[in-house]
């Protein structure tokens, strides 16, 4: 299901739920740490939707 989420967004949500901090993540994708959270924020928004579609 991470699939469905924006390849920009899965990279930041995946180095972050693998205990990255935000601004590790950032310097590692060559981006702001402002950028890296926008990507964040969107990504678990999109994956939450994802699993509430697939729940019902």
């Amino acid at each position: 299901m991470l699939q469905l989420v924006h390849p920009r967004e899965r990279a930041v949500l995946v180095l972050v739920g693998t205990g990255e901090a935000v601004t590790e993540v950032a310097r590692v994708l060559g981006m702001p740490v402002g950028t890296a959270s926008s990507r964040l924020r969107r990504g678990r928004k999109r994956f939450a939707a994802v699993l509430a579609r697939s729940r019902r």
